[in-house]
């Protein structure tokens, strides 16, 4: 992001600055306290719940640059907080909103605006995996679509952004006028126009009337696609009108393929069968919008097929589960629109199998005079679409959707629960192996998080990721480096164990300036997933210049003979890459040797397909204080060389020696930049950087005890009988998770784990599915409770550091061990 300096910005939002601003203009925009980071611009906006200028000391006090607040809230306004600004406005959401207008005609050449009453963000989701591959795109982060998120989303694009793909959603007449002022559309689509927000719209037609307004200023050589709705239809364009399905790209049939759909489909000069992770046709029908809308900005067929195959679709739309006993869960918290609601029913009622089906009903908001009727469909429906259950939550219409059940189906009445704590003990206690569960419902948290916590109890062994936790982390080393220093986050091996797409989304909005990865592939994975930062590639082949050039990667030049093959390469592909020079500096490992440093920059300068934006090494032994005179003299060999290179190449160069323990512990090794890979999840490398530095856990590996087994002194334990109950009688508890789940196979009997803050060791050996544990020193334990295996769970804290020694292993190891077919990864915050 780069934004005007303050007293530009001042001129820009018509504001009246107080105190002395920086010279420097702010990191980020944040409305936030709790996120911001040092050198960002906070912007106190007031809401029915919260109002930011309640917690305007509190952004100062984490390192806010300049404040943006009401002048009518601050009459009196000082300077705020020494190294801290104010800037006092009439609006700050109309300031808020100017600023991103600016920015998006200052930063980005080209914009998408997709509208609807639904399907939005799948359309956007995968728009944007389509276009990642030949431009610079951005997309506006998980459904940023509102008076705020807009403008947000619009400050999140890096500069230099070729095309943004973005959200705008309104809940009543006269709102989008704001919206399309900011994203300024070069092109548009509306999904679809539904009955969402009626009550405030009145009619459909009016709901037609007002997403249209989006794209009433557009010029005449940009193009809409929209529905072949009639009141759609009824309302006037600058530029041409394109109905999906009309030509190619167009769906000539589909067939059920396990838990998804075979799309066989036209795409003009050619056909291709598409192999899609949903049965929900109207996901598949938001597939073909996208693929209209990426046929139109020139993506090739091939391409589009490429990334749709085995596409999944993102949290909250149609996203299905399926729990080890053999329960699905679809979670379809996304939209509460009518039409919605009885597409999912009718998806549902489609999938294969003989168990039952159960719906949760979370209501429908803002139908106005509607309400009653649309209540009572979605009742009848659920009964005739053959739904064995309906548990209805707390709704002023649920008494009509229960009457509409219990007439079509007296042999069940509909359960009417009080909160989604009943929800979740009636579904453990009615699902049953082989059944289907569907949550419907407005993107209510509470719904969002019931699906999810109902997954959870029901999955025995599980990977929590706390993203929460990593986004303060990431603060804490943003304040330890200072705002000068850019943060990338290294994701190697798969993000450690965890899973890279969702965890790149999640840090691109956390913070981070630059992802880290190890092969191409891994960086390809994460465009399509929409990310736009920076990626460096640590370890690329010369068979993967060609993934670098499409999905705009960094690669790392670590030999003269990797760098001569790049050359060759892309001369004969005709393309250009930026690439970082890696010195060999005492790691031993990759890299170029200080006496070749000087010729692989000019052999890459003088090719003129490769541009040297960066220089980096690897320290060897930052964690180690026996070893600080080794990392000092690395850091000194360093040093020389990239003088050297400065001077001889006279362009800018993004300089990183630090990984996490060198940010920590070597203020002279964070340079222009540090790369955080264990740090980011609370873990140390060791003691000496646990000691400088308080960074909160974010992994817990967390399995169920399945067995309580009441054993008798001599009676051994395991294979090869490795323990032997020596007291008279003992009580013994197995755990579901064994050495092919990642539990190390060395943790048998030296190995603990945690149990309601107790801990219990490991007792024989570690089995392929299963561990024993003593269960003595706590008695109360009973089959079905959870089992803390590493990590921050419920209080519970055992650190990975410490089980990995007790393994014989390091934490890096543990973490990529934990198995990704049979242990669930769930994120949590963010």
């Amino acid at each position: 992001m780069t934004l005007p300096a303050p007293r530009e910005l001042a001129a820009l939002l018509d504001g009246e600055l107080r105190g002395v601003p920086a010279e420097q203009p702010p990191r980020a925009v944040a409305i936030d306290s709790r996120r911001v980071l040092p050198g960002d611009l906070f912007v106190a906006l007031g809401g029915r719940h919260c109002d930011g200028h309640e917690f305007v000391e509190a952004a100062e006090a984490a390192g806010a640059s300049l404040v943006v607040l009401r002048r009518d809230r601050c009459p009196d306004a000082g300077a705020g907080r020494p190294g801290c600004a104010r800037l006092l406005v009439n609006d700050p959401l109309l300031a808020l909103q100017r600023l991103a207008a600016w920015y998006r005609r200052t930063h980005i050449r080209r914009v998408v605006a997709i509208t609807g009453s639904n399907g939005k963000t799948v359309v956007k989701a995968a728009l944007t995996a389509m276009l990642a591959g030949r431009f610079r795109v951005a997309a506006s982060p998980g459904s940023w679509n509102s008076q705020v998120g807009v403008p947000l989303a619009v400050l999140t694009a890096p500069p230099g952004t070729e095309l943004g793909v973005f959200e705008a959603g309104i809940s009543a007449p006269g709102e989008m006028e704001r919206l399309a002022a900011i994203l300024a559309p070069d092109h548009g689509v509306l999904v679809n126009v539904g009955l969402a927000h009626l009550g405030s719209f009145g009619s459909r037609e009016v709901t037609a009337r007002e997403k249209m307004r989006l794209f009433q200023d557009m010029d005449e050589q940009g193009w809409v696609i929209a529905p072949d709705d009639p009141l759609v239809n009824a309302q006037p364009l600058p530029c041409p009108r394109i109905h999906p399905g009309a030509g190619p790209p167009r769906l000539l049939g589909q067939s059920p393929q396990g838990s998804g759909m075979l799309l066989h489909l036209d795409l003009g000069g050619s056909q291709a069968q598409v192999r899609v992770r949903t049965r929900s046709q109207p996901l598949i029908e938001d597939l073909v919008i996208a693929m209209t809308a990426a046929q139109r900005l020139g993506v090739p067929a091939e391409e589009m097929v490429e990334v749709l195959q085995d596409y999944t679709f993102g949290p909250t739309r149609m996203e299905t589960w399926r729990t080890p006993e053999g329960i699905t869960i679809v979670n379809d918290t996304a939209s509460d629109d009518p039409l919605s609601v009885q597409t999912a029913l009718a998806t549902v009622a489609s999938f294969p199998g003989d168990g039952r089906r159960l719906f949760v009903f979370g209501g429908m908001a803002d139908l106005g005079s509607g309400e009653r009727r649309e209540h009572e469909l979605i009742g009848r429906m659920a009964a005739e679409r053959g739904f064995a259950e309906l548990l209805l939550l707390p709704h002023p219409a649920r008494s009509h959707t229960a009457a509409a059940w219990n007439v079509r189906h007296p042999g069940q009445a509909a359960r009417e629960l009080g909160d989604t704590a009943a929800l979740r003990q009636t579904i453990r206690q009615l699902a049953e192996p082989g059944d289907t569960v569907l949550l419907k419902g407005a993107a209510r948290q509470e719904l969002s998080s019931a699906a999810r916590a109902i997954w959870e109890s029901m999955a025995p062994r599980r990977l929590l990721v706390d993203l929460d936790a990593i986004r303060d982390n990431i603060a804490r080393f943003r304040s330890l480096c200072g705002p000068g220093v850019a943060m990338l986050a290294v994701l190697k091996a798969w993000a450690y164990g965890t899973e890279l797409p969702r965890l790149a989304t999640a840090l691109q909005d956390s913070g981070i300036d630059w992802i880290g990865v190890s092969a191409a592939d891994e960086g390809a994975a994460i465009r399509r997933a929409g990310v736009h930062r920076p990626v460096l590639v640590m370890l690329m082949d010369t068979d993967e210049v060609d993934k670098a050039v499409r999905w705009r990667l960094t690669p790392v030049v670590y030999s003269l003979l990797f760098a001569r093959s790049l050359v060759a390469t892309l001369q004969a592909m005709g393309a250009r890459l930026d690439v970082h020079l890696e010195i060999e500096t005492g790691m031993g490992r990759l890299g170029v040797a200080p006496e070749e440093a000087l010729a692989a920059a000019r052999l890459l300068r003088e090719s003129g397909v490769v541009t040297v934006s960066g220089v980096m090494t690897h320290l060897a032994s930052a964690d180690d204080p026996a070893a600080d005179g080794d990392t000092t003299a690395q850091l000194q060999r360093f040093d020389a060389v990239v003088d050297e290179l400065r001077r001889d190449l006279g362009t800018p160069l993004l300089v990183h020696a630090a990984a996490t323990s060198g940010a920590v512990r070597f203020p002279a090794s964070r340079h222009d930049m540090v790369r955080l890979g264990l740090g980011l999840f609370g873990l140390h490398p060791s003691p000496a950087v646990a000691g400088a530095i308080e960074l909160e856990l974010a992994v817990a590996f967390i399995s169920r005890l399945v067995q309580v087994r009441h054993c008798s002194q001599g009676q051994r334990i395991g294979y090869n009988g490795t323990y032997r109950v020596s007291a008279q009688r003992q009580r013994i508890g197995i755990v579901a998770a064994g050495y092919n789940d990642g539990v190390p196979w060395r943790f048998g009997n030296r190995g603990e784990v945690m149990m309601q803050g107790r801990r219990l060791a490991v007792l024989g050996r570690v089995s392929m599915d299963s561990m024993a544990i003593d269960l003595e020193p706590l008695p109360e334990a009973a089959v079905g409770d959870e089992v803390l295996i590493f990590g921050a769970h419920e209080g519970q804290v055992l650190r990975p550091e410490e089980v990995a020694r007790q393994a014989g292993t390091i934490p890096y190891d543990l973490l990529v061990k934990v198995d990704g077919r049979r242990v669930q990864r769930i994120f949590r915050g963010g």
